[in-house]
């Protein structure tokens, strides 16, 4: 076999060989921007019920404070504290679907940084808005189910205060922030589509 035989075998085989590389890069860069674009979908879907959801515990808040309107111990702080869920609704009121099957790698790129960026920027509002809602809700439902009067008896407004503390301590220091394990897996999401970019440029 001549030598130049064996160099255009030689290089035929090359040729193949990065042939097969690109396919399985490709492949493996279709999965990445499908399960980029499935976490995108999935944790706006999320904030969107969760958005929703804060103008139902408006209504539940009001609707609660209504059953004891003459006794602004209990009514104003649940009137308060749907307010703050009536807040929380039009702090997320941006939030909205998009066809992400479409979006291109810069498009999804964009949209994971956005949806970044508001969810860093609203986490520590609705950990807060939550608990106010829940502690200015409990002593009404407290009084309406179980007749336990908080304001008016001094053990159960000292043991309510106490669980209340304990409750916004454990809420400060809890290790567990769903909003960073979203952040993370996003920013990983989004290095690995501009890897994706920069592969493609090529």
């Amino acid at each position: 076999m001549e030598l130049s035989e064996l160099k255009e075998i030689w290089e035929s085989e090359q040729k193949k060989r990065l042939h097969r590389i690109k396919i399985n890069e490709k492949r493996v860069n279709e999965i990445t921007v499908y399960n980029s674009k499935n976490k995108l979908e999935k944790y706006i879907n999320i904030s969107i019920i969760g958005r929703n959801l804060a103008l139902l515990y408006f209504i539940i808040s009001i609707g609660f404070a209504s059953k004891v309107l003459n006794d602004l111990l209990y009514s104003l702080p649940a009137i308060i504290g749907g307010f703050a869920m009536l807040f929380s609704f039009f702090q997320h009121i941006s939030l909205k679907k998009a066809d992400y099957g479409s979006m291109n790698v810069v498009e999804l790129q964009k949209t994971i940084h956005k949806f970044r960026i508001h969810t860093l920027r609203y986490a520590k509002f609705d950990k807060g808005i939550v608990a106010l809602w829940l502690f200015t809700l409990s002593p009404i439902y407290l009084k309406l189910f179980f007749q336990i009067s908080i304001f008016s008896n001094q053990n159960h407004f000292i043991v309510f205060i106490f669980i209340a503390v304990v409750i916004s301590i454990l809420i400060t220091v809890f290790p567990f922030d769903i909003y960073k394990k979203w952040d993370l897996e996003l920013n990983e999401a989004e290095i690995k589509l501009n890897d994706i970019k920069e592969f493609e440029i090529e």
